[in-house]
Protein backbone atom coordinates (compact mmCIF):
# COMPACT_ATOMS: atom_id res chain seq x y z
CA UNK A 1 0.00 0.00 0.00
CA UNK A 2 1.19 3.46 -1.00
CA UNK A 3 2.61 5.49 2.11
CA UNK A 4 2.03 8.79 0.44
CA UNK A 5 -1.63 10.42 -1.32
CA UNK A 6 0.25 12.42 -3.68
CA UNK A 7 -0.75 12.08 -7.46
CA UNK A 8 2.82 12.98 -8.85
CA UNK A 9 5.02 10.73 -6.38
CA UNK A 10 2.33 7.30 -7.15
CA UNK A 11 2.69 8.24 -10.98
CA UNK A 12 6.42 8.40 -10.78
CA UNK A 13 6.44 4.72 -8.68
CA UNK A 14 4.08 3.47 -11.37
CA UNK A 15 6.82 5.00 -14.07
CA UNK A 16 9.72 3.44 -12.12
CA UNK A 17 7.98 -0.21 -11.11
CA UNK A 18 5.82 -1.04 -14.10
CA UNK A 19 7.70 0.85 -16.90
CA UNK A 20 10.93 0.43 -16.12
CA UNK A 21 11.39 -2.48 -13.67
CA UNK A 22 12.53 -1.07 -11.01
CA UNK A 23 12.43 -2.04 -6.97
CA UNK A 24 11.64 0.94 -4.32
CA UNK A 25 11.56 1.79 -1.54
CA UNK A 26 9.66 5.19 -0.16
CA UNK A 27 9.67 7.45 2.25
CA UNK A 28 13.35 6.89 4.01
CA UNK A 29 14.35 9.23 6.82
CA UNK A 30 17.11 12.39 6.69
CA UNK A 31 17.03 14.00 9.76
CA UNK A 32 17.68 17.57 9.17
CA UNK A 33 18.15 20.52 11.69
CA UNK A 34 15.22 21.43 13.72
CA UNK A 35 12.83 19.19 11.16
CA UNK A 36 12.21 15.58 9.66
CA UNK A 37 12.77 15.08 5.97
CA UNK A 38 13.23 12.12 3.95
CA UNK A 39 13.87 10.60 0.13
CA UNK A 40 10.60 10.39 -1.69
CA UNK A 41 11.66 7.04 -3.47
CA UNK A 42 14.57 5.11 -3.91
CA UNK A 43 15.00 2.64 -6.94
CA UNK A 44 17.13 0.01 -8.27
CA UNK A 45 16.37 -1.64 -11.52
CA UNK A 46 16.13 -5.10 -10.91
CA UNK A 47 18.66 -6.25 -13.72
CA UNK A 48 21.13 -3.92 -13.29
CA UNK A 49 20.64 -1.83 -16.18
CA UNK A 50 20.34 1.49 -16.59
CA UNK A 51 16.84 3.01 -17.86
CA UNK A 52 15.81 5.96 -20.00
CA UNK A 53 14.44 9.32 -19.20
CA UNK A 54 11.67 10.61 -21.13
CA UNK A 55 14.30 12.78 -23.11
CA UNK A 56 16.08 9.85 -24.03
CA UNK A 57 19.28 9.77 -21.62
CA UNK A 58 20.45 6.80 -19.73
CA UNK A 59 20.22 6.92 -15.80
CA UNK A 60 20.39 4.52 -12.91
CA UNK A 61 20.40 1.61 -12.60
CA UNK A 62 20.60 3.14 -8.66
CA UNK A 63 18.35 6.27 -8.56
CA UNK A 64 17.06 8.71 -5.89
CA UNK A 65 14.07 10.58 -6.32
CA UNK A 66 12.50 13.58 -5.42
CA UNK A 67 8.85 14.48 -6.64
CA UNK A 68 7.32 17.92 -6.14
CA UNK A 69 4.15 19.03 -7.92
CA UNK A 70 2.98 22.26 -6.75
CA UNK A 71 0.95 23.14 -10.44
CA UNK A 72 -1.89 24.38 -7.82
CA UNK A 73 0.13 27.46 -7.36
CA UNK A 74 2.93 27.42 -9.28
CA UNK A 75 1.68 26.60 -12.56
CA UNK A 76 4.73 28.34 -15.09
CA UNK A 77 7.91 26.81 -13.75
CA UNK A 78 9.28 30.12 -13.30
CA UNK A 79 9.41 30.39 -9.71
CA UNK A 80 10.79 26.88 -8.93
CA UNK A 81 12.99 28.32 -11.34
CA UNK A 82 14.80 30.94 -9.20
CA UNK A 83 14.36 28.68 -6.02
CA UNK A 84 16.82 26.30 -8.04
CA UNK A 85 19.59 28.37 -9.25
CA UNK A 86 19.38 30.09 -5.04
CA UNK A 87 19.41 25.94 -3.99
CA UNK A 88 22.65 25.35 -6.95
CA UNK A 89 24.05 28.72 -5.58
CA UNK A 90 24.55 27.10 -2.30
CA UNK A 91 26.01 24.22 -3.74
CA UNK A 92 28.99 26.10 -5.16
CA UNK A 93 31.02 23.79 -6.30
CA UNK A 94 30.22 21.00 -4.46
CA UNK A 95 27.40 17.81 -5.71
CA UNK A 96 25.11 19.02 -2.74
CA UNK A 97 24.33 21.61 -0.18
CA UNK A 98 26.63 21.05 2.37
CA UNK A 99 25.44 21.31 6.07
CA UNK A 100 27.34 24.76 6.96
CA UNK A 101 24.81 26.17 4.09
CA UNK A 102 23.11 29.43 5.11
CA UNK A 103 19.18 29.43 3.84
CA UNK A 104 16.73 27.21 3.00
CA UNK A 105 17.42 24.56 0.80
CA UNK A 106 13.99 23.98 -1.84
CA UNK A 107 14.74 20.98 -3.29
CA UNK A 108 15.79 19.36 -0.46
CA UNK A 109 17.42 15.95 -2.07
CA UNK A 110 20.03 18.41 -2.92
CA UNK A 111 21.54 18.75 1.01
CA UNK A 112 24.42 16.84 1.96
CA UNK A 113 22.41 14.95 4.82
CA UNK A 114 19.89 13.24 1.82
CA UNK A 115 23.43 12.65 -0.01
CA UNK A 116 24.89 10.79 3.03
CA UNK A 117 21.61 8.66 3.51
CA UNK A 118 21.56 7.90 -0.02
CA UNK A 119 25.31 7.06 -0.36
CA UNK A 120 24.74 4.39 3.00
CA UNK A 121 22.20 2.80 1.51
CA UNK A 122 23.51 1.79 -2.11
CA UNK A 123 27.24 1.67 0.37
CA UNK A 124 28.59 3.70 -2.80
CA UNK A 125 28.83 6.99 -4.85
CA UNK A 126 27.13 5.30 -8.07
CA UNK A 127 23.79 6.48 -8.00
CA UNK A 128 21.54 9.53 -9.76
CA UNK A 129 19.51 11.86 -8.31
CA UNK A 130 16.37 12.48 -10.48
CA UNK A 131 13.82 15.61 -9.80
CA UNK A 132 10.43 15.14 -11.48
CA UNK A 133 8.24 18.60 -10.96
CA UNK A 134 5.09 19.35 -12.53
CA UNK A 135 6.66 22.30 -14.23
CA UNK A 136 10.45 24.24 -14.50
CA UNK A 137 11.28 26.96 -16.82
CA UNK A 138 13.70 25.83 -19.17
CA UNK A 139 15.65 29.06 -20.00
CA UNK A 140 16.89 29.01 -16.15
CA UNK A 141 17.02 25.25 -16.26
CA UNK A 142 19.39 25.47 -18.77
CA UNK A 143 21.75 27.81 -16.62
CA UNK A 144 22.05 25.34 -14.25
CA UNK A 145 21.59 21.74 -16.00
CA UNK A 146 25.27 20.97 -17.03
CA UNK A 147 26.71 21.64 -13.52
CA UNK A 148 24.12 19.56 -12.34
CA UNK A 149 24.32 16.31 -14.56
CA UNK A 150 27.88 16.65 -14.01
CA UNK A 151 27.07 15.89 -10.62
CA UNK A 152 24.51 12.65 -12.02
CA UNK A 153 21.19 15.42 -11.00
CA UNK A 154 18.93 14.95 -13.54
CA UNK A 155 15.56 16.77 -13.98
CA UNK A 156 11.83 15.69 -16.09
CA UNK A 157 8.38 16.85 -15.83
CA UNK A 158 5.15 15.03 -15.23
CA UNK A 159 3.61 15.97 -18.41
CA UNK A 160 6.88 14.45 -20.25
CA UNK A 161 6.51 11.49 -17.94
CA UNK A 162 3.02 10.93 -18.86
CA UNK A 163 3.52 10.96 -22.42
CA UNK A 164 6.25 8.52 -21.85
CA UNK A 165 3.89 6.25 -20.09
CA UNK A 166 1.24 6.36 -22.77
CA UNK A 167 3.36 5.65 -25.85
CA UNK A 168 4.93 2.62 -23.51
CA UNK A 169 1.11 1.79 -22.83
CA UNK A 170 0.23 1.79 -26.46
CA UNK A 171 3.01 -0.74 -27.51
CA UNK A 172 2.56 -3.00 -24.29
CA UNK A 173 1.81 -6.97 -25.36
CA UNK A 174 -0.55 -7.04 -22.19
CA UNK A 175 -1.31 -4.49 -20.99
CA UNK A 176 -4.23 -6.13 -18.66
CA UNK A 177 -1.30 -7.06 -16.65
CA UNK A 178 -1.03 -3.47 -15.10
CA UNK A 179 -4.07 -4.01 -13.12
CA UNK A 180 -2.17 -5.73 -10.03
CA UNK A 181 -1.15 -1.30 -9.36
CA UNK A 182 -3.77 0.98 -8.30
CA UNK A 183 -2.53 3.65 -10.97
CA UNK A 184 -2.34 0.82 -13.54
CA UNK A 185 -5.36 -0.42 -13.12
CA UNK A 186 -6.42 3.42 -13.41
CA UNK A 187 -4.31 3.93 -16.37
CA UNK A 188 -5.65 0.97 -18.03
CA UNK A 189 -9.63 1.31 -16.97
CA UNK A 190 -9.44 5.36 -18.21
CA UNK A 191 -7.05 5.02 -21.12
CA UNK A 192 -7.38 1.10 -22.39
CA UNK A 193 -11.36 0.45 -22.00
CA UNK A 194 -12.64 4.19 -21.79
CA UNK A 195 -10.66 4.89 -24.81
CA UNK A 196 -9.90 8.47 -22.99
CA UNK A 197 -6.80 9.89 -25.13
CA UNK A 198 -4.30 12.04 -23.03
CA UNK A 199 -2.95 15.31 -25.58
CA UNK A 200 0.62 14.53 -26.48
CA UNK A 201 2.93 17.04 -24.64
CA UNK A 202 5.97 16.03 -26.13
CA UNK A 203 7.35 20.00 -25.57
CA UNK A 204 8.50 20.41 -22.08
CA UNK A 205 5.96 23.25 -20.44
Amino acid sequence: MAGRSNAATELVRFWLEARHGCLLTESVPVAVPYSQSDLDLVAVQATLSPFALPSGLAIGPRVVVECKDHHDWEPTGREFGKLLKADVAMMGASKFVPRSAVGAVTFSMLREAHFEIARRLFDSDDFDRLFVVHVIDQATLAEVDGFLAAHRIHWTTIPLMVDDLRAWYGAHPRPSGMRHTLVGDLWHLLVGFCGMDIPNTSTPP
